[in-house]
């Protein structure tokens, strides 16, 4: 496995409570510098979610950093569905994806749910997944699995650079009119819509 020394101490430090120091894209370019055919690919292959379909992506099996992680983040997500759907009285089956179980996932989904609102549910998440990713990263100074990480917390970083009130908001009042839209309900006059 390749040691990338130079390139790890020139990144700069990231922080859970800081602003990202540079966008992932900048990253991105700066690692095609510096890495192996390889090694770039597993860098530009991790990404902070796992596909739709609840697979892995193909570069991930060459970092077990990426492999803990998406098991985790499938757990996370497939814990999710199962809460949701038992809260209205539906089936997660459509939702659940296969794969191993990842108890700190799992945990982490049902601490988000009894969050109070959305904002502090995705705070859970984003904080418990930030301590997730640095746990596995320890040790890891110059390798893949390091620079893994680092791509990772970076996006991580940017994700939550937008949460604002306005994105908030604009995303309410979206989901508010669609649910709008499709519901059957009686105006002011008493007519059926």
């Amino acid at each position: 496995m390749s040691s990338y020394y130079y390139f790890a101490a020139t990144l700069p430090a990231l922080r859970y409570d800081s602003p990202p120091p540079m966008g992932y894209a900048e990253f991105l370019e700066r690692a095609s510098y510096c890495l192996n055919p390889r090694d770039l690919s597993v860098v530009e292959g991790a990404r902070l979610y796992i596909p739709e379909d609840g697979s892995y992506p193909p570069s991930s099996g060459m970092s077990p950093l990426l492999t803990r992680y998406y098991r985790w983040e499938r757990a996370l997500r497939n814990e999710l569905a199962r809460l949701r759907a038992q809260r209205i009285q539906k089936t997660a089956d459509r939702f659940v994806r296969p794969g191993e179980l990842e108890w700190d996932g799992v945990r982490v989904a049902q601490a988000a749910f009894q969050a109070d609102d959305p904002l502090q549910s995705e705070l859970t998440i984003e904080r418990e997944r930030w301590s997730f990713i640095e746990f596995h990263a320890a040790n890891h100074f110059f390798d893949i699995d390091c620079l893994a990480a680092y791509a990772l917390l970076l996006q991580a970083l940017e994700r939550r650079a937008r949460f604002t009130a306005e994105a908030g908001e604009a995303g309410y009042g979206t989901v508010y009119r669609s649910v709008l839209d499709t519901a059957e309900y009686r105006d002011e006059s008493g007519e059926q819509r």
